[in-house]
């Protein structure tokens, strides 16, 4: 019997997220922000919620906050109040990431200027003064150093399609892989590897032979621990996704291990089906779709080990356009 991927056959991720994304109203307009990814993995992960300049005490509603920098030193000022809170921004900083537990990534709230992860304004004074460079928060900066690598986003760029898709396929993957660490067992990083065989690949070959090199040392008994050459690979590896180009011989590749199962057709049709996506006729989903089918036709056995096809649980799908089956056509419309 052909069954699809469960949400418990997906591990629960570990987020660290702004508190003022659908939690808490600590904006310093004490508002709280609509985002609708956080809506939808709020169920099915565990969050570890944050915000650092309620954590430092500036209360809500509060005066707004701004980096500065001066002879070549960055601080934290409030320009209304005239408040330095460098000093305090980094003790709570420190003090929080050596509490942190492992996360498996980290959705914070764009522009802000401690927890913004990119483009946040540097201001050459407290008052009446030009923007002199761009950057990360004060809270961020350190994340980022921390973590470099994982999975990491801002809200208002996870409303794209494409950016959605690949961090929560960065998302899922690291989740998976801390499981893996934690388990402690041989066979884990080996089977780690072979399952997600097609997702490397389309991300980077290149740096997927180098991934089934260390686990075939480990494999001879020739390597010492690879997990954390392996780790380092795989953060690399997962920076960006492959292009069109890829992902049809990926798709290429997962039709050629069943294909002599195939009816002419069904390759006729596949191959038809390929050539629109490649001229941008269907769109990634579409071809996704096809590519299920075929794998729960003929080789549902191994369905672990398409990845590529099932990189999270498919709530998380992005909701299509809500208009795109509107009757337009009716007396009212």
């Amino acid at each position: 019997m052909v069954t699809m991927k469960e949400l418990s056959d997906f591990p629960r991720p570990k987020i660290l997220v702004s508190r003022c994304l659908e939690f808490d109203n600590v904006r310093y307009n004490g508002q709280v922000i609509h985002s609708q990814i956080v809506r939808d993995l709020e169920p099915i992960v565990d969050f570890i919620k944050v915000c650092p300049e309620v954590e430092i005490g500036l209360g809500v509603p509060r005066e707004p906050i701004r980096i500065v920098k001066e002879k070549g030193n960055y601080r934290l000022v409030q320009p209304k109040t005239g408040r330095d809170v460098t000093r305090e921004m980094d003790n709570f900083t420190d003090n929080f990431l050596s509490r942190l537990e492992d996360v498996d990534g980290f959705i914070f709230k764009s522009g802000s200027p401690t927890i913004g992860i990119r483009n946040i304004k540097v201001y050459s004074g407290e008052t009446m003064a030009p923007v002199v460079e761009r950057g990360s928060g004060f809270f961020t900066k350190k994340i980022l150093d921390k973590y470099a690598g994982y999975p990491m986003e801002e809200d208002d760029r996870l409303r794209n399609y494409r950016i959605r898709h690949h961090f929560l396929t960065q998302l899922y993957t690291f989740a998976d892989f801390r499981h893996v660490k934690d388990s402690g067992l041989s066979d884990g990083i080996l089977n780690f590897n072979k399952k997600n065989a097609f997702l490397f690949s389309f991300y980077n070959d290149s740096i997927y032979r180098k991934m089934c090199d260390l686990v075939e040392n480990a494999r001879n008994g020739t390597g010492d621990d690879i997990i954390p050459a392996y780790e380092t690979l795989l953060k690399e590896l997962m920076q960006k996704p492959g292009d069109l180009e890829s992902k049809a011989a990926i798709a290429q590749d997962i039709i050629s291990s069943f294909d002599s199962s195939m009816s002419l057709p069904e390759k006729e049709f596949f191959k038809q089906h390929l050539q629109n996506y490649l001229e941008m006729r269907i769109d990634e989903d579409a071809l996704t779709e096809v590519l299920r089918l075929y794998v729960h036709r003929y080789d549902a056995e191994n369905l672990d080990n398409y990845t590529i096809l099932y990189p999270y649980p498919d709530v998380l799908r992005m909701p299509g356009d809500s208009k795109r089956d509107k009757d337009y056509w009716s007396e009212n419309k």
